[in-house]
C-alpha cells in the first residue's frame, strides 16, 4: 500500500510538470530558436518570406537601419544629404568590412541595386527600387542600366536620384530590399548558387554552418563596424515541425518559437495564454477578402458593401482565431495613421438593405443567387476564415458558399489569371508607412492587385501624397485614400494580425518590427 501511494504521488508531479513549462536553461552565448522550412536563400535581393527576412537581417546591413519606433536611423552611411527639391540622396559611408576582409564601398550598393533591375534577374522586389530614376524602365527592358539614377561618386559616396521626392525614401532603403551583397554573389548567373559556406556579410552575424532541413547556425561578426553592440556568440536555427518545436521548449532545449519563424497552433495558443506563457506583439499586416470586381455578380460596388457589413470580425477573431487578431474595418493599422474605422462592423440592418437593392438593381429574384465560391491557400487559419464566412453569409443574407482550398501554387496561379470570385488574401507592410497598404492596389495591373478594380480619384490621391507642398497633409490625403478603396470594396478588410510567439524569459534586448522581423543586434541574456 505504501508502494502504491509513493508511485501516485510521482504520477501527480509528473502531471503537474507536464502542464508547467520546465525553468529554462540559459546559455549566455547562444540563442536557439526553431524555423518551418529552411531559409529560401541567403541573397537578400532574392527573398520575400518573413522568416528568411529575419535571417537576412542577421546577416546585412544596409545605409539605413530601422528603429523601434518605425523611424530609420544611419546604418553603413554615417551621413546623409537631402537636396532642397527632395529628388536627391548623397550617401557618406562610414569604414566598414565584409565578412573575408574586403571594404564594403559604394560601389557595392551601385551594383547590387542596378543587377536587381537587370531584366532577366528574378528579384520579387525589383518594384520596391522604381522610386529610383530610370530603375522601372531598365527593368523592363525599355531603358539602360546607366541610365539609372545610382552613382558612387568613390568607394565612400554613392548618389541617388528619384523619379520623383518620396518622403518615405529613408524608411524604404533601411528594407532588405536595398541591401549591398558582395561580389561573389554579384557575379554569379542568374540560375547560379554560391556553396552556403562562402557567402560573404556585412551584418552584425555571419554564416557559421548550413545544414539543410536541419540547422542554420550564425555566428557573430568579428569585421562588423558596431560589433560591440553585438552580445549573442551565435544563433542556432532548428527546422523543426510545431508541435516538436514547442515540446522542445517546454524541455528548455529551445529558446523561442511562433512568430515570425514559424507558426504556434491555434489549440496551442489557449494552453499558453492560461499559463501565462504566450508573448503577442503588434504586426503591420491585414487580411482581407480580394473580390474578382471584373466579373458579375460582384462587380457592383452595392453588392460587395453588403458581403462586408454582413460579417461579424469580432467573433472571427475572438472566438475562432483567437491569436490577439484586431477586427479591421479598414486597410491601414492605427499604428500607422490616426483614424476611426470606416464602417461599422456587422451591421446586418445595413448589409440586408444594401443586398435586396443590389438584387433588384442586377434583376436578380430572390432565392435565384448564384452560389459564390470562396477561394484560399491551404493553411489552418485560411481554411477557418472561408468557413465563417460561409456560415455567416448564409446566417445573415441567406446566402450559399462553396469553399475550396487550393496548393499555394495554383492559388495564386487563380489570382494572377482572375480565375476566382472571392479569395482569401492578407498584406504585410514592407516600411512603416500607409503607402504600403495602399499602394499595391493603385493600378490594376500591378502585381499585388488582382481585384481588377482601379478606380481614378484613389490614383490621383496617392500621386498628391508624393508632392512636396502636400507633406504636411499626407496622412489626411492617404486617409482619404483608404476612404475610396473601402467605400468601394475591392477589398472587404477582416482583421489586424498580430505575432504570437515564446521565448526563455531571461532574452531581452531585441527589437521585433511590425513588418515582421527579429533584429537580433542588441539581444542579450540576462
Amino acid at each position: 500500500m505504501k508502494r502504491f501511494n509513493i508511485l501516485l504521488t510521482i504520477l501527480s508531479l509528473f502531471v503537474l510538470s507536464a502542464c508547467q513549462p520546465k525553468q529554462p536553461i540559459v546559455s549566455q552565448s547562444t540563442l536557439r530558436i526553431s524555423i518551418e522550412e529552411d531559409p529560401l536563400s541567403l541573397d537578400p535581393r532574392r527573398v520575400r518570406d518573413l522568416p528568411t527576412t529575419t535571417i537576412i537581417h542577421m546577416l546585412y546591413e544596409g545605409l539605413m537601419r530601422n528603429e523601434r519606433d518605425g523611424q530609420s536611423t544611419l546604418g553603413m552611411a554615417e551621413e546623409v544629404i537631402v537636396s532642397p527639391d527632395q529628388k536627391t540622396y548623397t550617401f557618406k559611408l562610414r569604414p566598414g568590412t565584409w565578412s573575408n576582409g574586403d571594404p564594403v564601398t559604394a560601389y557595392d550598393f551601385e551594383k547590387t541595386w542596378k543587377s536587381t533591375l537587370v531584366p532577366r534577374f528574378p528579384s520579387p522586389n525589383a518594384y520596391q527600387l522604381y522610386v529610383i530614376q530610370g530603375a522601372k524602365a531598365a527593368k523592363e527592358g525599355k531603358g539602360s542600366i546607366d541610365d539609372v539614377g545610382i552613382k558612387a561618386l568613390d568607394n565612400a559616396t554613392l548618389v541617388v536620384n528619384l523619379a520623383q521626392p518620396t518622403p518615405y525614401f529613408l524608411n524604404l532603403i533601411a528594407t532588405h530590399f536595398f541591401y549591398p551583397v558582395h561580389t561573389t554573389l554579384r557575379e554569379l548567373p542568374p540560375d547560379a548558387s554560391l556553396p552556403d559556406d562562402q557567402v560573404v556579410s556585412n551584418g552584425p552575424f555571419q554564416v557559421e554552418k548550413w545544414s539543410r532541413r536541419n540547422e542554420f547556425i550564425a555566428k557573430r561578426n568579428p569585421l562588423y563596424w558596431d560589433k560591440d553592440k553585438v552580445k549573442l556568440d551565435r544563433i542556432q536555427i532548428m527546422v523543426l515541425d510545431n508541435p516538436t518545436a514547442l515540446q522542445l521548449f517546454n524541455r528548455a532545449e529551445l529558446d523561442w518559437t511562433g512568430s515570425p519563424l514559424s507558426t504556434l497552433s491555434i489549440e496551442a495558443l489557449e494552453s499558453l495564454k492560461k499559463h501565462g506563457m504566450l508573448e503577442v506583439a503588434p504586426a503591420a499586416g491585414v487580411y482581407f477578402f480580394r473580390i474578382n470586381t471584373g466579373k458579375p455578380p460582384l462587380h457592383r460596388a452595392k453588392m460587395r458593401q453588403a458581403l462586408a457589413y454582413a460579417l461579424n470580425r469580432k467573433d472571427l477573431v475572438d472566438a475562432v482565431l483567437r491569436g490577439n487578431q484586431q477586427p479591421a474595418c479598414g486597410l491601414i493599422p492605427f499604428s500607422f495613421i490616426e483614424g476611426s474605422p470606416l464602417f461599422q462592423d456587422c451591421n446586418i440592418t445595413l448589409a440586408k438593405k444594401l443586398w435586396n437593392e443590389a438584387l433588384k438593381e442586377q434583376k436578380i429574384a430572390s432565392g435565384k443567387f448564384p452560389k459564390l465560391t470562396i477561394h484560399y491557400a491551404a493553411n489552418e487559419r485560411a481554411h477557418k476564415i472561408a468557413q465563417v464566412a460561409q456560415q455567416q453569409w448564409k446566417e445573415n443574407l441567406g446566402l450559399d458558399v462553396n469553399i475550396q482550398s487550393n496548393e499555394a501554387k495554383a492559388f495564386y496561379d487563380r489570382l494572377k489569371h482572375h480565375d476566382y470570385q472571392l479569395a482569401v488574401g492578407g498584406w504585410f507592410a514592407d516600411i512603416h508607412d500607409p503607402i504600403a497598404f495602399l499602394d499595391l492596389f493603385k493600378h490594376k495591373n500591378n502585381g499585388t492587385n488582382n481585384t481588377q478594380w482601379e478606380h481614378s480619384q484613389f490614383i490621383a490621391l496617392l500621386d498628391r501624397s508624393y508632392q512636396p507642398e502636400e507633406f504636411r497633409r499626407r496622412k489626411e490625403i492617404l486617409k482619404e485614400a483608404e476612404a475610396v478603396i473601402i467605400n468601394d470594396m475591392p477589398v472587404i478588410p477582416l482583421f489586424f494580425s498580430s505575432y504570437n510567439y515564446v521565448k526563455n524569459p531571461k532574452f531581452h534586448g531585441f527589437f521585433f518590427s511590425e513588418l515582421g522581423y527579429i533584429d537580433f543586434k542588441n539581444a542579450r541574456w540576462e
